[in-house]
């Protein structure tokens, strides 16, 4: 394993942990916005609309390693229903995502971050994602607000999602750099590990102690090559030991 020139980061579990995931809390709180309602639509009953939508929508896409652009899936929703609100809906995304889950940073993250700078590593995030690119780019500025990401890429953003070459291959392009460069550093063994690996990206698997509140433990480690580390302080060893 040879010192990165760049590292890109998964978002979910991997920089920030999210306790809880309340999604009835999330739309109620774009009801509390609704301004015209003709059809009387309640925050229990578009709780439980928008729930059968997304998963038959995450049903049908996501076995084939595309996403799902949440923003325009909701739009059209509040438009059939008759439904306005007083504020925009970039920020009603924003406002049901931050009710739905606090985000917090995973310990030792920003110390890593600074390494990565200190070093000049390049560094940028790589995150599947059917809220917007720019509702996550607001939520990590909040909760990371000193990092140095050159760009913040979400799934939502285009049509794959990882572990699709094709979303790691964009971000290369953006980057300017080669996948044999570069570092991917995510928790999901799939998406994130094999998927970093069959696009020619060295994967670090960060294994927290903390349980990952929206998604099973992994039943067996990555079928490739990969560095595993429990910490961000391991990983900042590991760094150094590179130098």
């Amino acid at each position: 394993m040879d010192k990165p020139e760049m590292i890109f980061f998964d978002y979910g579990h991997t920089l920030c942990y999210e306790p809880v995931q309340d999604y009835p809390a999330g739309w109620a709180e774009v009801m509390r916005h609704a301004v015209r309602n003709p059809q009387g639509v309640t925050a229990a009953s578009l709780a439980e609309l928008m729930t059968d939508i997304y998963s038959r929508v995450w049903g049908s896409m996501r076995p084939h390693e595309l996403e799902t652009d949440g923003f325009k899936l909701d739009a059209e929703i509040y438009e059939s229903l008759g439904l306005d609100f007083d504020v925009s809906l970039e920020e009603l995304e924003y406002l049901r995502w931050r009710a739905t889950e606090p985000i917090y940073p995973m310990e030792g993250v920003e110390a890593f971050l600074e390494l990565c700078a200190g070093l000049g590593i390049r560094t940028a995030v790589i995150s599947n994602l059917s809220y917007s690119g720019a509702s996550l780019r607001r939520r990590i500025a909040e909760t990371l607000p000193s990092n140095r990401f050159e760009f913040i890429l979400a799934s939502s953003d285009g049509a794959f999602r990882k572990p699709s070459e094709w979303i790691f291959r964009r971000a290369l392009s953006r980057a300017g750099t080669d996948a044999g460069k570069c570092w991917f550093i995510g928790d999901d063994v799939r998406c994130d590990i094999e998927g970093a690996a069959r696009t020619g990206i060295w994967p670090v698997w960060y294994r927290s102690p903390l349980r990952c509140t929206y998604k099973p433990a992994a039943k067996a480690p990555p079928e490739c090559p990969h560095t595993v580390a429990a910490s961000w302080d391991e990983l900042g060893g590991m760094l150094r030991g590179l130098i």
